[in-house]
C-alpha cells in the first residue's frame, strides 16, 4: 500500500470530547473519532448526509430500550 498523502493545513470547523471535524485546503472534510483516533475522509455531501444519520440514530437512543429493537448483526 502506498504512504498516504498529506492534504496540508486543516481549518477546525468544530471539535469536543468525541469528535474533531475539520476541512482541508481541497476541501474535503475529515473526522476524528476521538475515543479510536479513527478518522474518515469525505465530501461535504456525504458529511451532510453523515450527521443526517447520526441525529436520526440519537434521536431514537432515548426511545429505544438498550436490549429491544431490531439487532443489526
Amino acid at each position: 500500500m502506498p504512504p498516504s498523502k498529506s492534504c496540508g493545513a486543516h481549518t477546525e470547523l468544530a471539535s469536543n470530547d468525541a469528535v474533531r471535524v475539520t476541512r482541508c485546503g481541497c476541501g474535503t472534510v475529515h473526522v476524528t473519532i476521538v475515543a479510536s483516533g479513527v478518522t474518515v475522509r469525505v465530501s461535504n455531501e456525504v458529511f451532510r448526509g453523515m450527521i443526517a444519520g447520526l441525529k436520526l440514530a440519537g434521536d431514537k437512543l432515548d426511545d429505544t430500550p438498550p436490549l429491544g429493537g431490531a439487532t443489526i448483526n
